[in-house]
């Protein structure tokens, strides 16, 4: 198959590009309160309509045309909405000559066509002047109803195979949806962000370790792996802060069967874990006694309590 290796080479390095600003923006954790001046700064946004892109930008030199870089989300000229990670973003319409908003919704597909990831801006939920930056990719789009579905993730995913990707600019316009493995990763976040919400309607939002109880800093644990055959059923999950799941996932702790007691690891201890819980009894529900015994009692337990003696 030949490719037309500028399609391929621009993507590569525009996939490059965004991955490092979002590496550095995780890094020294500074997405969220960013004032417009950092955000200009970071070339995510100039004061232009909701879909940006930058035509006058280095990466944007030989593009397959416009290719959507961020995504304004006020909640205020569109009813758009973000619940569990997802984001329903409306096609602008507004009064200008109609091939802008035309541009602009073809910016977003050609993003999605390539496997690129999109910048959300949204507003702090602590001070108005202030944006927050997510990440999140375009798994589908409705015509109809004039509307993108975007998954918001937690890291840039990596690129599709060459293969996968458009050869042409003609199909670029011609096939649209994610690129088959991006896909694939992006529908396992959303799998995994449905466990995570069966997992809080079931406990509850706070971590069960811990007093952390932002939803947004809570992960839902498997008891049992997804690796060795475990379901994603609230039952077979915790609530647990990234640095608990941490060590859970570590066998840095050990929570007894019944939910009873929490063992830990020699040279560690409750405290030095920030744990702040005695056992389980205070979740609203109980897991999976099975999915405990089964976690408890298996290869990867039993080798990390032989490494403790």
């Amino acid at each position: 198959m030949i490719f037309f290796v500028g399609i391929i080479d621009w993507t590569t390095r525009e996939h490059a590009r965004r991955l490092d600003l979002w590496s550095r923006l995780s890094a020294e954790g500074d997405a969220s309160g960013l004032a417009p001046d950092a955000v200009r700064a970071l070339g995510l946004y100039r004061g232009q309509a909701g879909i940006f892109f930058d035509g006058q930008a280095d990466w944007a030199r030989e593009a397959p045309g416009r290719v959507a870089l961020t995504l304004l989300n006020t909640g205020e000229t569109y009813d758009d909405s973000i619940v569990d990670d997802r984001l329903e973003y409306h096609y602008p319409s507004t009064n200008r000559h109609p091939s802008f908003d035309k541009n602009e919704i073809e910016s977003v597909k050609r993003a999605q066509s390539l496997g690129l990831p999109l910048f959300v801006l949204v507003n702090n939920a602590y001070k108005a002047t202030l944006k927050d930056v997510r990440l999140g990719y375009v798994d589908t789009y409705d015509d109809d109803a004039e509307t993108f579905f975007i998954t918001l993730v937690d890291a840039v995913l990596p690129l599709a195979a060459a293969e996968q990707l458009p050869e042409t600019e003609d199909d670029v316009e011609l096939f649209g949806g994610l690129p088959k493995q991006t896909l694939r990763l992006v529908q396992q976040r959303n799998q995994q962000r449905r466990f995570k919400t069966d997992v809080l309607v079931r406990y509850g939002s706070q971590c069960a370790l811990c007093d952390i109880d932002v939803p947004r800093l809570i992960q839902g644990a498997h008891l049992i792996p997804k690796s060795v055959g475990g379901a994603d059923h609230a039952q077979n999950g915790l609530p647990l802060c990234l640095n608990h799941h941490t060590a859970f996932d570590a066998f840095l702790l050990v929570i007894e069967t019944d939910g009873s007691g929490i063992t830990y690891a020699p040279g560690v201890s409750k405290e030095s874990l920030r744990v702040t819980r005695d056992d389980l009894t205070h979740l609203q529900a109980a897991p999976s006694k099975r999915a405990l015994r089964q976690y408890n009692s298996s290869p990867a337990a039993k080798a990390a309590r032989a490494a403790w003696a």
